[in-house]
């Protein structure tokens, strides 16, 4: 018999691959040291120099090589074997998906089929920013092994993810993901409007400013008024509350890439533009508050529980996609008052002198219940200030493919109602953020596209065009970030190592200076600073952006608060890509428009207390 020619590579980094032949004469017994696993491991450890190689999977299915009834029924030619040294199959086990479970039974009896869709059509925006092969190998498992799936998107900030890429959106009919949302369901950003002035916060008025940020760690009043505030509307409204174990939360940033920034709208785009007359509006030098935060624990204990057995996907006709749909929403609304509270929280520091914004305060008697009313008319005063807020972890329900904006939209169901007409399917956003409202279908006028700490926010108006087919481009959604160039593992060991005994300097916000475009420039004493000097320029020079010619007289970066050091080091804004990158590889692509930018003053990550 001919030997069998299979293709080899690295569980962790499917991109890079190398031939192998497998004698006929090989054993299949894995005890054997000639087996063909033992020949496998030896192939990668000298091709790769993997010296800790010790699994082998078959790419596509995960199947683990481990007996011999496994090397005799799969091995064929243009195999392709994965070696990993310890880790996990990286991609989706097709065993993972129940093959029959009463869960998935149509109402007509018969079961729906759980195959994946091998011509899922694959979009990638990314051209300028960079895009690490791992998280495009996840990308194109997850999108043609779920079932369901037909259109996916990648933006220009995907990134690898544990399992799932991140910066992606999965576009499915009649199945749910919960895993492609992950367990911050509803994690996304605010925006609110302040009274400060750019001369507040400018230069070492910021570090000022950042000290007053004091008593927004730790739960908010008591179980009772958390409850209120989580009401829907009025006193007699019905309250999102997930119970006290998770209310606790309620309030606070979190951690990993969470925050909350002041930042000076440094350009924006003019009032007299017909397209910007909407009611929250940004103007240049306004100083506004960006939050980002979630549901906190509560959206993990959700989807621990809804892909417990290794559930990845729940059929629409199944009762668990009601329920998990239910809780998803409601979630939802959880993240976004969380985010309402933290502004206020926030304000409550800023703006001492507004009595609206007093309960922001911890209360020194905890034990006393506040006023519902004096939480409403909070709450209420709260939105004032709001001008937009997005989840960029959610599933939503939207017509596909997508229509034009100006065309009668069709009734605006709730995620929790499988089963709908045809015209309606279910958007998975892993870090992107929607480009229309999720209740009102119509498209939002802009939204923040962050860099990291001490670097711009960019402002996009997302586009709904015949080129780009109405949203079909970009699966109704832009990128929700810069994205992460180096893992949290590689930034903490790198960058710790490159800025050792200075986690302190990487916080102020005079250590460096930055241009007219808000980026880092290392001064003379001092290479390869975070970001320095800005990333490249898109084809027209400026990214599409608007015009920097003039520039503006800078009195250095961001003071950032965040007590935990290692914090510091994985947050870097060298272990992120540029944030220019991205936003003109989206420009480009003809999703969106640059509309302005904002530079941060005051980033707020986490403060001992």
């Amino acid at each position: 018999m001919p030997a069998t020619r299979v293709a080899l590579a690295l569980n962790s980094k499917q991109s890079q691959r190398a031939p192998l032949l497998i004698p006929s004469s090989t054993s299949s017994d894995p005890a054997s040291p000639s087996s063909s696993r033992a020949l496998v491991i030896k192939a990668a450890q000298a091709k790769f120099r993997l010296k800790k190689a010790n699994r082998v999977f078959v790419a596509g299915t995960g199947q683990e090589l481990l007996r011999q009834e496994d090397c005799e029924g799969v091995l064929k030619d243009d195999l392709v074997l994965l070696v990993s040294a310890g880790e996990d199959y990286v991609g989706l086990k097709k065993e993972e998906v129940p093959n029959s479970n009463a869960d998935h039974v149509l109402q007509d009896g018969e079961p729906p089929s759980t195959e994946g869709n091998p011509n899922c059509t694959i979009q990638i925006l990314a051209q300028q920013a960079y895009i690490d092969p791992q998280a495009v190998t996840q990308l194109e498992t997850t999108g043609r092994t779920l079932p369901g799936i037909i259109h996916v998107v990648a933006q220009p900030d995907l990134h690898p993810g544990a399992k799932f890429p991140i910066g992606a959106v999965f576009v499915s009919k009649e199945w749910i993901h919960p895993p492609l949302i992950g367990g911050d369901i509803g994690c996304g950003m605010a925006w609110y409007k302040t009274t400060l002035s750019r001369s507040q916060v400018e230069g070492d008025k910021g570090r000022k400013v950042a000290e007053k940020l004091r008593g927004l760690e730790g739960a908010w009043r008591t179980q009772r008024d958390r409850e209120v505030w989580l009401q829907n509307g009025d006193a007699e409204g019905e309250s999102v509350s997930a119970g006290e174990e998770w209310d606790v939360a309620l309030g606070t940033i979190g951690a990993g890439n969470h925050f909350a920034e002041l930042q000076v709208v440094e350009e924006a785009k003019p009032n007299d533009d017909p397209a910007n007359q909407f009611q929250h509006q940004l103007h240049p030098d306004e100083v506004v508050l960006l939050v980002h935060s979630g549901s906190r624990g509560y959206g993990g204990d959700i989807l621990k529980r809804y892909t417990a057995g290794n559930r990845n996907s729940i059929h629409e006709s199944s009762p668990l996609a009601t329920s998990y749909l239910a809780e998803h929403d409601r979630a939802c609304a959880w993240a976004c008052k969380n985010r309402d509270l933290i502004a206020l929280r926030f304000l409550s520091c800023l703006e001492p002198g507004n009595a609206a914004w007093s309960l922001g305060a911890n209360s020194t008697t905890t034990s006393i219940p506040t006023p519902s009313d004096s939480i409403l008319t909070a709450h209420t005063a709260m939105q004032t200030r709001k001008v937009v807020d997005i989840h960029h972890n959610a599933v939503s329900l939207a017509p596909w493919p997508p229509q034009p904006p100006n065309q009668p939209s069709l009734p605006s169901p709730s995620t929790a109602t499988p089963q709908l007409p045809n015209p309606y399917l279910y958007i998975h956003r892993k870090g992107a953020a929607p480009t229309y409202s999720p209740k009102t279908h119509l498209p939002l006028p802009f939204l923040p596209l962050p860099g990291s700490r001490s670097t711009p926010t960019l402002i996009l108006h997302p586009l709904h065009t015949p080129l780009n087919s109405y949203g079909h481009t970009n699966a109704l959604s832009l990128a929700h970030g810069a994205g992460r160039a180096m893992s949290r593992h590689h930034a903490a060991t790198y960058i710790s190592q490159k800025y050792k005994g200075r986690a302190e300097d990487l916080c102020r916000g005079d250590w460096a200076k930055v241009d007219a475009r808000g980026n880092k420039i290392a001064p003379p004493s001092t290479k390869n600073l975070p970001n320095g000097g800005g990333g490249s320029e898109g084809e027209d020079g400026n990214h599409g952006f608007g015009n920097d010619e003039e520039g503006r007289k800078v009195n250095g970066g961001s003071w950032v608060v965040c007590d935990e050091k290692q914090l510091v080091w994985e947050e870097a804004s060298e272990a992120y890509k540029d944030v220019w990158d991205v936003g003109a590889d989206l420009v480009r692509a003809g999703v969106a428009e640059g509309w302005g930018w904002c530079r941060g003053r005051v980033s707020y990550k986490v403060r001992r207390e």
